[in-house]
């Protein structure tokens, strides 16, 4: 069976036909297998200007091997939430040529639509990350005690600017199936604030996008690679169908006997840059074991090195364990 075939069968609650899915996050179209991803111009990950500033006028900085970035610490543009008005300004680009920008990203796109699945991410729900963004992580949680009315105005803003760009993008990317939205609103130990909090600014946003892309026929896929167990419970009510980056710091085995394969894990492990070879291909058993019987599960990970160089080998080890141990996982 293919990946889109077993994938599919998962969406359905059954479990794939022989073999464990990986995914490996790739635009490369050659792959025999797996999701490919479409990255529009407008939403690619890291477009600064030659300040370092994105989209919103946030200074960033970039890690020293251009692989990762970050709002530049303590160079928040955002004060006081109240004066939001004065200092957001959404990048509205009305000129903005959809119809050529869409013809140049997919000029050189290929898939093969009986084997492969496409997949988007960056359509919305960024709205505790951008809030964070403006004005710290502890200016931000201060804002929603001390004004949560301009909070939620503010959090309304980001989302009519989602709507806005997901109109064009569903228009001129149309052969998008899956479609991403993610918010890291949780460390590895904890969520960065309480299920009330979570209810009260950002799920009613979350819904709003998850609803235009089930409208519109999209899978949904939500990133958090946190201990977010406390929210999933909500996202799956409001349609999520795909837990992107799901990592061992929450109950995965608690999350599957709750849903029983409603929804899909695309499994995010925990591995280490200085592991051995047996240790880290044993590591990858050892999660395969534990999460994949029953299905709804992708590997869909790997050493999460920032070192493309450092974490070559390891990346290595571990796809090639997974493929091999997987083989046959679901006959047995």
């Amino acid at each position: 069976m293919s990946y889109r075939e077993d994938f599919f069968r998962m969406l359905e609650g059954k479990t794939p036909v022989a073999d464990v899915p990986v995914n490996k996050f790739t635009m490369d179209p050659t792959m025999v297998q797996g999701v490919v991803m479409i990255m529009p111009e407008i939403l690619g990950f890291g477009n600064f200007d030659e300040e370092g500033k994105n989209r919103w006028g946030v200074p960033h900085e970039i890690d020293v091997n251009g692989t990762g970035f970050m709002p530049a610490p303590g160079k928040f543009i955002l004060k006081d939430i109240t004066k939001w008005r004065d200092i957001i300004k959404a990048p509205y680009n009305y000129d903005y040529d959809w119809a050529g920008k869409a013809e140049a990203d997919l000029a050189n796109f290929k898939w093969d639509p009986e084997t492969q699945v496409t997949s988007m991410f960056g359509g919305g729900g960024n709205y505790f990350l951008s809030l964070a963004s403006f004005m710290g992580f502890e200016g931000a949680m201060f804002a929603m005690y001390d004004e949560p009315d301009a909070v939620h105005e503010l959090l309304d803003y980001l989302c009519e600017y989602d709507m806005w760009v997901l109109d064009h993008i569903l228009k001129y990317y149309p052969m998008a199936e899956i479609m991403g939205m993610g918010d890291d609103n949780a460390t590895e130990i904890n969520p960065f604030i309480s299920i009330e909090f979570f209810r009260t600014f950002l799920l009613p946003r979350y819904k709003r996008v998850a609803d235009k892309l089930k409208e519109n026929g999209k899978i949904v896929s939500y990133h958090n690679c946190g201990r977010c167990e406390d929210f999933m419970d909500d996202m799956v009510d409001i349609g999520v169908q795909i837990w992107n980056c799901a990592t061992p710091v929450n109950d995965l085995q608690g999350f599957k006997e709750k849903y029983n394969s409603k929804i899909i894990l695309e499994f995010l492990p925990r591995m280490f840059i200085d592991a051995t070879e047996q240790q880290t291909r044993q590591r990858v058993r050892d999660y395969i074991d534990l999460y994949a019987p029953g299905g709804a599960f992708v590997w869909s990970g790997n050493s999460l090195t920032m070192n493309p160089d450092q974490g070559a080998q390891l990346d290595a080890w571990i796809y090639d364990e997974a493929e091999s141990y997987g083989k046959g996982f679901y006959l047995s």
